[in-house]
């Protein structure tokens, strides 16, 4: 009996930690990117960050790379969500002023990156 108990409570440690194990962050861009020119004639990105997984993402950063007519890279640029971190759930909004002219910009990509709590 002792060995049945035993058993079944390990199982349901590793069911518990596996569980931990096994949760991720998911941040993903939510409804439109606006694009506009700031004050200075430059590009600047606008829009919403919303962390669809199941674990807390730290330092949730978009960064944008910028091309030109020809494809060539024009400028690089990044900025945090302003809440930084994003529970499970949360939506948080950006700007991202850039160096880049808007005149010059024909294309851009961006990529979300994200640390997680397990990370430490």
């Amino acid at each position: 009996m002792k060995k049945t108990c035993l058993i079944l409570i390990i199982i349901f440690v590793c069911i518990i930690n596996c569980d931990v194990i096994n949760r991720t962050a998911n941040c993903v861009l939510v409804g439109d990117l606006t694009v506009q020119e700031d004050f200075s004639g430059d590009i600047k990105f606008l829009g919403e960050i919303k962390n669809e997984g199941d674990a807390k993402a730290l330092f949730v950063k978009i960064t944008f790379t910028m091309k030109d007519s020809g494809g060539s890279v024009i400028d690089t640029d990044f900025t945090f969500v302003n809440s930084t971190d994003l529970d499970p759930g949360q939506t948080s909004s950006f700007e991202c002023y850039t160096t880049a002219s808007y005149s010059q910009v024909s294309t851009y990509d961006y990529e979300i990156t994200w640390d997680e709590e397990n990370d430490y």
